[in-house]
């Protein structure tokens, strides 16, 4: 009789019986789940490669979107400095041209009191919608003239802004030095050829200024008008605000400062006079037309110094045009025509005269064209103009 073949039975249970299960069926249980086990990790590989993808493809789009936010932002302020700037000059045109009125109505400009001061107003000017304008103009004959003002009268108006005694002297020969051709200085400290001290020696330009920062080159001025950060002190501000860089006969005396009217020749006991009668005029919205007008204050035997008219020939038009939190700016010196010739400070070579932004920046002169259209005169000279980058 033969042995029995042993076997090996596994045992299953299912809560009620008992099932024997075979050693093959076991192992394929077990390959079952092995295989699941697989294509779970396989799922979950995809499931972080597209995570991957995404994420890379959500910083690829946030890349261009930033990017192309920059450029519309760019493209857009382009177009806003563009519209800002057409509204500018519209309303300057709107500005001159009540002005040229009120000159033709009273036989010239005087004073502010006329009605000029802020000529929108006058003309009830509306902009175009979702821009603000606001235009001022401040009388620029009011200022004491550098280009024609004289040693003597040079020294007088340092004087009277508060220069030191002891450094009066040595600041007007630097600026004489600087800005007159064959001027002898009176110290020896400045030489028009060589200015001494310097470590890249320099040569006085010996024209008049194109701009106050040129005071920074000169030694004198330089330590007289700024701090030692560079920034302009007291005395500075008073020099630029007392005096100007374009080129008139006459400060007008409805406006003229008494530190310039002082500089001209007047004393201090006419200028009182004549400031206590400007602002009794100003209340009654009245003014001074020429010179001899003043006799009635300075009295009969005295002549208004040469220096001392009364026309503004010289005008500072200053136009702002704001668009939501976008500001523009647009400063015009201009002249009315046919009156006493006003000259600007000349531009560098190569360059014009719309300097750009109050921080240097200038524009190439553009080649001449010749106009198709007819010619039509302008009440007024554009003597300069200059304007900010609309932000």
């Amino acid at each position: 009789m033969e042995p029995a073949k042993s076997s090996s039975i596994g045992v299953l249970s299912t809560g009620k019986k008992v099932v024997a299960v075979s050693p093959a069926f076991a192992g394929m249980r077990m390959t079952a789940k092995a295989h699941r086990g697989f294509r779970d990790f396989q799922r979950g590989s995809v499931i972080i490669f597209v995570l991957g993808v995404i994420l890379l493809t959500s910083f690829l789009i946030t890349r261009l979107m930033d990017k192309a936010a920059v450029e519309l932002a760019a493209e857009s302020k382009a177009s806003s400095k563009t519209s800002m700037r057409q509204e500018a000059y519209s309303a300057l045109e709107a500005s001159l041209a009540v002005m040229a009125d009120y000159a033709a109505v009273d036989n010239g400009l005087h004073a502010a009191e006329q009605g000029w001061a802020h000529p929108l107003q006058q003309a009830n000017y509306q902009p175009s919608p979702g821009f603000s304008v606001e235009v001022s103009v401040e009388d620029e004959t009011g200022k004491l003239s550098l280009p024609v003002a004289e040693e003597k009268v040079l020294r007088g108006y340092l004087d009277a802004i508060g220069c030191p005694v002891t450094s009066l002297d040595d600041l007007a020969d630097a600026l004489l030095v600087w800005t007159k051709a064959n001027y002898v200085p009176q110290g020896l400290d400045y030489d028009a050829e060589n200015f001494a001290g310097s470590a890249l020696p320099y040569k006085a330009p010996q024209r008049p200024l194109h701009s106050f920062e040129e005071l920074r080159a000169i030694p004198a001025t330089r330590e007289l008008f700024f701090d030692k950060e560079g920034h302009w002190n007291d005395l500075g501000l008073r020099f630029m605000a007392g005096s100007s860089l374009y080129q008139f006969t006459a400060s007008n005396v409805n406006s003229a400062r008494p530190e310039g009217m002082l500089a001209l020749g007047l004393d201090a006991s006419h200028i009182e006079s004549l400031v206590l009668a400007r602002d009794a005029n100003r209340s009654s919205n009245s003014f001074y037309r020429s010179a001899g007008e003043m006799s009635g204050v300075l009295g009969k035997d005295i002549v208004p110094p040469a220096g001392l008219g009364a026309d503004a020939i010289c005008l500072h038009v200053i136009v702002a045009v704001k668009q939501g939190s976008r500001e523009y700016r647009l400063d015009a010196w201009v002249s009315p025509a046919g009156s006493v010739p006003v000259t600007a400070p000349p531009p560098p070579v190569g360059l014009s005269t719309n300097g750009g932004d109050p921080s240097g920046g200038a524009t190439p002169i553009p080649a001449k064209r010749t106009s198709t259209r007819n010619k039509v005169d302008s009440p007024f000279q554009i003597l300069e103009l200059r304007e900010n980058n609309g932000t």
